[in-house]
């Protein structure tokens, strides 16, 4: 017989909604309740242990362009390695790239995986690419990207409230003409936060034009390329750019000012991430900044939360994060 949340509320009598709060330490709930269910979730199985020998991180690339110039990644790793070793478990660095000759027998090992506990970093992934991972034996935590399709434990930034965050900047400083500069690649980050650039101008009333809508490669040299040939049509260009990641921002930036447009003078820009280089552009660049290595740390978190409670609920946590002024936003 299969145990779950159900059977507990069989046998105890109390609601799966109470269980449910107890077996995830939420508060709330009396005392000597908190301790029946635990005794019953104990006696029956359900909070039998799952043991991982190690913890593996899946780098999975679909087209590479986005994955290759992320910084998230290092900073990833630094993450799951440190909380790793707090729990006494090495880390695996596992490549899989679409394209790739050994692809689909690569991607058969993660799937059979037994004795590891699997980070996916599916930053390019989409619904079709993960869904093989549903029956995946190992505990399992998806960063960097979220499936509403999927019941997955999911760790990521807030990208709706950090383009909420960006908008709502650009308007404090009276802009109103406000474009994006989106990836031409598809990524779930990019849309979300494209969404919500739309849901925020509607928001506030201000008109979404869509010739101040641009499409670039997320690569810095093709966002320039692709942004270099966009100008060439002379194209209005608004008071304002948000961009969807600082790759992007530093690309499009470079093809405005060969192009004549000063920044922040003729125009200004926001970017999202953070990079190193945000301070070394000229001008430095204002930027959404998250706390990447705390992804790595959180992800190994529910790692170990699955395989102390292999029937918990799934988690999707987003971090916050925050807008950091630097010089190429002006007020006007």
């Amino acid at each position: 017989m299969k145990v779950n949340i159900k059977t507990i509320s069989e046998i105890t009598g109390y609601s799966q909604a109470t269980i449910s709060n107890v077996l995830n330490h939420k508060k709330g709930t009396n005392r000597n309740t908190a301790a029946e269910i635990l005794r019953v979730a104990k006696d029956i199985g359900y909070l039998n242990s799952t043991k991982i020998e190690n913890i593996k991180l899946v780098v999975y690339k679909k087209s590479g362009r986005v994955l290759t110039e992320t910084p998230l990644i290092a900073d990833l790793i630094a993450g799951i390695e440190s909380e790793g070793r707090e729990n006494g478990l090495d880390t695996i660095i596992y490549n899989l790239e679409q394209g790739e000759e050994q692809f689909q027998t690569k991607l058969n090992v993660v799937l059979e995986e037994r004795n590891s506990g699997v980070i996916l970093f599916a930053t390019e992934l989409d619904w079709e690419d993960l869904k093989p991972f549903q029956n995946l034996p190992a505990p399992l935590v998806v960063v960097d990207a979220w499936f509403k399709e999927g019941d997955f434990d999911t760790v990521l930034m807030d990208n709706t409230n950090s383009v909420y965050k960006m908008v709502t900047y650009l308007l404090e400083n009276h802009h109103r003409d406000i474009g994006y500069i989106d990836s031409s690649v598809s990524v779930r980050n990019f849309y979300y936060r494209k969404k919500s650039f739309m849901d925020t101008m509607n928001e506030f009333n201000i008109p979404i034009e869509e010739k101040y809508m641009v499409k670039v490669e997320p690569t810095m040299n093709g966002a320039y390329e692709d942004m270099k040939k966009y100008l060439e049509g002379k194209p209005q260009i608004p008071t304002a750019y948000c961009a969807a990641n600082d790759i992007i921002a530093f690309g499009a930036m470079k093809a405005l000012r060969e192009c004549g447009c000063e920044i922040p003078e003729d125009v200004s820009v926001v970017g999202f991430d953070n990079m190193p280089f945000c301070e070394m552009t000229s001008p430095p660049l204002t930027t959404i900044d998250f706390p990447k290595k705390e992804i790595g740390i959180t992800a190994v978190r529910q790692l170990m939360q699955q395989c102390n409670r292999p029937e918990r609920v799934s988690y999707k946590v987003e971090l916050l994060t925050k807008l950091v002024e630097r010089g190429s936003v002006r007020k006007i």
